[in-house]
């Protein structure tokens, strides 16, 4: 059922309709001229490095294309808009159209300068706007602009509205959206699918509200199919948040490191890519998981279940389980928990997802902490508590102790305090927190380089007196090509 307009989107109805209600320009003629610029556009693709350049991409001649449409803005300054002139277009309707600009010079010039050119449709039919990928040699430092121009907003288009490469024709027949980061991962996605996936991109935005209405009027969960580094991760997650209030519950497609789907494709063929797609995982999944291991269990267990309820209700078990045994909650407090969990997100699901997204630079920290290992992500605490340690030869060392301690339901930040409360750290402050550690956790450590850098008998006197009182409780998995 689609969500009800909040107060946001009727505003910005009536800002679109004050647009044109003051435009110089009505919506027909607008689009009679984006119509004549593609025209334009198309003609000058023919005999264009563009074409050579996605026919090298995409292992396939994309003249003529009938989804993409691709053409070539020429280089030069006033190409487009000498032939516009000369069809009678004036200079107001160019730049209300947006497909002219004003130089420093006030001179009137072409938006789009030496770049490939995709229009961007409503419905396949009318075309809105443009999005440009410049020449692949240039950069920005090069003074030709961002890599992906759009046409400026305008009362016909606005670019958080839009999404490209939403074929609908595709979506009709069954194919699955699959939401990228650029318009060439789109055609890629789109192209080495042969109809089975549609790649969509969000035109230089982060998803937007409007687009994620979009996505759930085609009525399948899409995939998520973001790169594979830190500010991919990132997106993927916002995305999550963004799609699951409209009852969607997305995929997530895991491609190589530094690779994307346009790179892909290029490299190792439409079979590969393809194989990606149709191995995704419920993105819910990575968002629990992440939770679960880079979170203290009180905190964990919140923001875990909270993901949980989020998703639809045939998936609550499983996310349910999961939490209960990686906390060693009873079923009866999982499920209360899941239960008061839903009843927010069900009374309203925007507000509790903005709630989430309001923590994104948190989960961007974890994730980039994650990224670089236990001495990293345990680094804050350390230097919390006792600064000392992070200089130690051996504190990653102790970091992995740490984690293995969290990984396996301990609350580290709360045990590691009441630890140093009791007595500071020794000389040795790294090994010292090794040795408490083991001896007043149950751990389970697996890894035999690690295991044998666990002391045995504690480094300082205090230590050594518990020691005689109380046994290690620390369980290590044997060396399986140990001797016996």
């Amino acid at each position: 059922m689609p969500l009800e307009p909040t107060e946001a989107d009727i505003r910005r109805m009536y800002e679109r309709a004050e647009d044109w209600e003051f435009s110089p320009v009505t919506r027909e003629r607008m689009l009679q001229i984006n119509d004549l610029t593609q025209a334009f556009f198309a003609e000058k693709f023919t005999n264009s490095w563009g074409r050579d350049y996605l026919a090298s991409r995409f292992g396939l001649d994309l003249n003529g294309h009938e989804h993409f449409r691709p053409g070539q803005a020429p280089a030069g300054w006033t190409n487009l808009v000498d032939h516009l002139r000369r069809h009678g277009v004036t200079d107001t309707e160019m730049l209300t159209t947006g497909v002219a600009t004003t130089a420093s010079t006030g001179r009137l010039i072409d938006r789009f300068r030496d770049r490939i050119t995709f229009p961007i449709t409503n419905n396949g039919t009318e075309i809105l706007g443009f999005v440009g990928r410049r020449h692949p040699e240039l950069t920005e430092a090069d003074k030709a602009g961002p890599k992906y121009l759009n046409t400026a907003n305008n009362p016909l288009f606005h670019k958080g509205d839009q999404l490209f490469g939403l074929v609908e024709e595709l979506v009709e027949d069954g194919a699955v959206p699959v939401i990228v980061e650029g318009p060439m991962d789109a055609i890629a996605v789109t192209l080495a699918s042969a109809g089975r996936y549609v790649g969509v991109a969000s035109l230089g935005t982060s998803l937007t509200d409007e687009q994620a209405t979009q996505l759930a009027a085609v009525g399948r969960d899409p995939v998520v199919a973001t790169d594979a580094d830190l500010a991919g991760q990132v997106a993927a997650e916002r995305d999550f948040w963004m799609l699951t209030p409209h009852g969607l519950d997305p995929g997530y497609a895991q491609f190589p490191t530094n690779m994307d789907p346009a790179e892909l494709l290029t490299l190792r063929g439409p079979a590969e890519l393809v194989a990606s797609l149709a191995s995704a995982t419920p993105l819910g999944d990575l968002l629990l998981a992440e939770r679960l291991d880079n979170l203290p269990p009180e905190q964990a267990r919140l923001a875990a279940i909270t993901v949980v309820a989020a998703r639809p209700s045939d998936s609550w078990d499983n996310g349910t389980s999961r939490v209960q045994a990686r906390l060693a909650l009873s079923q009866l407090r999982a499920r209360r928990e899941l239960r008061n969990a839903v009843r927010t997100w069900n009374a309203d699901p925007r507000r509790a997802a903005a709630n989430e997204l309001a923590d994104s630079n948190k989960v961007r920290a974890r994730l980039a902490a994650a990224a670089n290992g236990p001495a990293d992500r345990w680094a804050p605490l350390a230097n919390e508590l006792d600064p000392r340690l992070t200089a130690q030869p051996d504190w990653p060392t102790t970091a992995t102790i740490l984690q293995e301690a969290h990984d396996q339901g301990h609350d580290v930040t709360t045990a590691v305090s009441a630890l140093l409360a009791e007595q500071p750290l020794g000389e040795q402050p790294a090994r010292d927190l090794r040795y408490r550690l083991v001896s007043h956790l149950d751990i389970t450590i697996d890894t035999p380089e690690i295991s044998n850098h666990v002391p045995t008998s504690s480094p300082t006197s205090a230590g050594a007196a518990r020691d005689r009182q109380q046994p290690t409780r620390i369980r290590r998995t044997p060396d399986p090509g140990r001797r016996r």
